[in-house]
């Protein structure tokens, strides 16, 4: 028995018939019904570490062969995400709120402020806001998107944030202003 041709395609036994053998196994040329053979005793521990290392090449070159084969195939796209909430932000990102863009600090007269920050909490349309209303006080707030206002509670009342013009806070140091959010009509508000 030889070993001849390429590895897997064929090995000629003598008779002239094509055979593919691996260890004691052999496969006839239609590849029908595997064919019991047994190992040769010439070929001893040598002839078993060639089949080893013959079986070793076939898989290698399977692979190689399977790989040219994809070549033409047309390929899957996958994406990593890296960020599990990076989906629900695309969507946010859709459904983005007015409130959203008053985001950051807003000024008013005499060091008066409203900053405007994304709740901790991580929810669409809830607010940490900081403000300092008076000269002698500031103090932080929960806020919430309401339309196109932020509703929330200082001293025990119900305010409600808007956009508006500097006019409108009854301030003369932010008249003519356009970007601003007023909290009282006439008497509180703050530009960028």
């Amino acid at each position: 028995m030889g070993l001849a041709g390429e590895c897997g395609k064929s090995l000629a036994d003598g008779k002239g018939s094509k055979t593919a053998s691996i260890g004691s196994m052999a496969y006839s040329e239609t590849g029908d019904e595997p064919m019991m053979r047994l190992p040769s005793p010439s070929w001893g521990l040598t002839g078993l570490a060639a089949a080893v290392l013959l079986s070793a090449g076939c898989a290698k070159q399977s692979g190689q062969d399977n790989a040219a084969n994809d070549a033409g195939a047309p390929t899957a796209t996958m994406e990593n995400i890296d960020d599990p909430d990076a989906l629900g932000s695309a969507a946010e990102r859709v459904g983005r709120l007015p409130t959203d863009d008053w985001v950051g600090r807003w000024n008013g007269p005499e060091g008066l402020f409203l900053d405007i920050q994304p709740s901790s909490d991580g929810e669409p349309g809830h607010y940490a806001i900081t403000n300092k209303d008076n000269l002698d006080r500031q103090n932080d707030y929960s806020g919430i998107a309401e339309g196109s206002t932020i509703r929330f509670v200082r001293d025990g009342k119900d305010l409600a944030i808007r956009p508006g013009s500097g006019d409108e806070t009854g301030f003369k140091y932010l008249a003519g202003k356009q970007d601003c959010l007023i909290v009282v009509p006439g008497q509180e508000g703050y530009c960028r």
